[in-house]
């Protein structure tokens, strides 16, 4: 069964940690959507990043979650799909991925090519920092800098 979540083209609002609540965040625009990965559980999925023919696409975030702690994707999505990078889940687990099948399911990266993994972790880079910039760029100061910390996380954190 093929399941497609709206998700949201302009930057939503999201707390900076566990100690303040989000505020509510505006509803999904109508349009964009993306396949969540089914290890990706929770309410309100949102796509931070491009909508091309109604679905998401380019790097970006999608961050699924009311409030912190959220389990986040960080990569590239084409035609709404998970392509490649890093998923984050609440539970504090990372996940490298090659892709999502049509009904959600994770296809992890194995490990054995480094040209692939070398990809994941650059485009889960680029998603962060992407939308660390919109952020900025709409005066949210706070958002912006949780990305960028999370980009500099995912850069500085990429196992050997």
């Amino acid at each position: 069964m093929r399941v497609l979540y709206p998700a949201v083209i302009a930057i939503a609002a999201i707390g900076m940690g566990c100690s303040q609540a989000a505020p509510p965040p505006p509803p999904p625009a109508a349009g964009c959507a993306t396949i969540v990965p089914a290890d990706m559980k929770g309410p309100q999925p949102r796509w931070l990043g491009a909508c091309t023919a109604g679905k998401a696409a380019g790097v970006g975030v999608l961050r699924v979650g009311a409030r912190a702690p959220f389990s986040l994707f960080f990569g590239r999505v084409a035609a709404g799909r998970p392509q490649t990078g890093l998923i984050m889940l609440e539970s504090g687990n990372m996940m490298q991925i090659r892709g999502v099948t049509a009904s959600g399911a994770v296809m992890a990266a194995d490990g054995e090519h480094l040209a692939e993994q070398d990809r994941a972790w650059a485009d889960a880079v680029a998603g962060a920092r992407l939308v660390a910039r919109r952020f900025t760029a709409a005066g949210n100061k706070g958002s912006a800098a949780y990305y960028a910390r999370w980009a500099h996380r995912i850069e500085t954190q990429r196992p050997e």
